[in-house]
């Protein structure tokens, strides 16, 4: 198990004056699984490269075990990257690309044999020798893609967007498998990825980037229920939002005054009111403390759950709320309701910055 420490590092392409990456510093825990996550071009796939040795950092530091690996060419370095395209010889054998990497390193025939089938039998794709990547669906593609970085025995395994080319079913059959090998070997792993089911479900911890910015790493739940940002917030799913002014234990809004334990670690003045759609709570029952009145505005049947949006007479916006289904029939488009904000549901945010 590798300890990976990342110390200010960026990153500036030639011929270009904006940073794909910009003074980022993690420690990953050794033996668990990173996702670095973002949107596209954010410089997720840049620090995948850095790790690995096949770009050179601008500035800062890359740390296995306590030792800069800088110095240390890309294939010596023991940080394997499985591609987002497979990058699969075609014109060899399955067993030829599993066993490519032995095979540069001077091992002998029979013992890359044994490995490549003790490989192959790990990726569930025990007999598939000597099939070539023509033969092979993309979800077999991408396991043979991970048998050929496993088989090296690497200190670091590097994944760039491992299931992002999958169908529903194979995405889930390739979550499984990642976990599985990640139970059996305890290998460091760092996932790249857009998406963040894909990081919720395989990562210990997350990092979350924008704009080649680290902008808040913990664990995933976290990212869910303590945003860091109005930002942050949005990128993990719906959300309402209410500027307002924190005063100590309360926060002053045009919906009214509200009640929040979350204020007392927060400093006072301008601040955002963050509430996930799931948490607010509809009912037929006058208001009470952080209740506001509002109209539905409209449902949407979603099976187990139902969306409402709902309007109140302070704000343009309207709220969203999301409930069981068993409320349908109590709440209908038009109907006046009363809007409760669970004083344990809210989280605060700095201001949301113009754009």
């Amino acid at each position: 198990m590798t300890q990976v420490n990342l110390i200010h590092l960026s990153k500036i392409y030639e011929g270009t004056d904006v940073p794909a990456l910009q003074d980022l510093s993690l420690e990953l825990a050794s033996g668990r699984i990173t996702a670095v996550l973002g949107p596209s071009g954010c410089g997720k796939t840049t620090l995948l490269k850095l790790i690995a040795g096949l770009l050179y950092p601008s500035q800062g530091d890359i740390i296995f075990d306590g030792q800069s690996v800088l110095p240390i060419p890309a294939e010596r370095r023991g940080a394997v990257m499985v591609f987002q395209n497979h990058l699969l010889f075609p014109y060899l054998s399955v067993a030829e690309n599993v066993g490519f990497g032995l095979k540069m390193q001077g091992v002998d025939r029979q013992t890359i044999r044994r490995r490549v089938a003790e490989m192959l039998g790990l990726v569930q794709l025990p007999g598939y020798e000597e099939r070539r990547p023509r033969q092979l669906s993309g979800g077999q593609q991408q396991r043979v893609a991970l048998a050929r970085a496993l088989i090296v025995q690497p200190r670091v395994l590097l994944l760039d967007e491992p299931l992002s080319n999958l169908d529903a079913h194979l995405r889930n059959d390739m979550q499984d498998l990642i976990l599985e090998v990640q139970r059996r070997l305890g290998l460091t792993t760092i996932i790249v990825t857009h998406d963040q089911v894909t990081a919720t479900t395989l990562a210990d911890q997350i990092g979350l980037m924008f704009d080649g910015r680290l902008h808040q790493f913990g664990r995933p739940q976290a990212f869910y229920e303590r945003p860091v940002s109005v930002r942050v917030a949005r990128f993990f799913g719906g959300a309402n939002f209410v500027p307002g002014i924190k005063h100590e234990a309360q926060v002053e809004t045009a919906l009214g005054i509200f009640h929040c334990p979350a204020a007392a670690s927060h400093p006072d003045g301008p601040v955002t009111l963050t509430i996930r759609p799931e948490h607010l709570q509809l009912s037929q029952n006058g208001i009470r403390q952080n209740g506001v009145e509002a109209t539905v505005q409209s449902c949407l049947y979603l099976g187990l759950n139902t969306r409402f949006k709902v309007q109140t007479a302070q704000t343009l916006i309207p709220l969203e709320i999301v409930t069981s289904t068993t409320h349908l029939e109590q709440f209908s488009k038009g109907q006046r309701v009363t809007l409760h904000f669970p004083p344990d549901k809210i989280w605060l945010t700095p201001p949301e910055q113009p754009k």
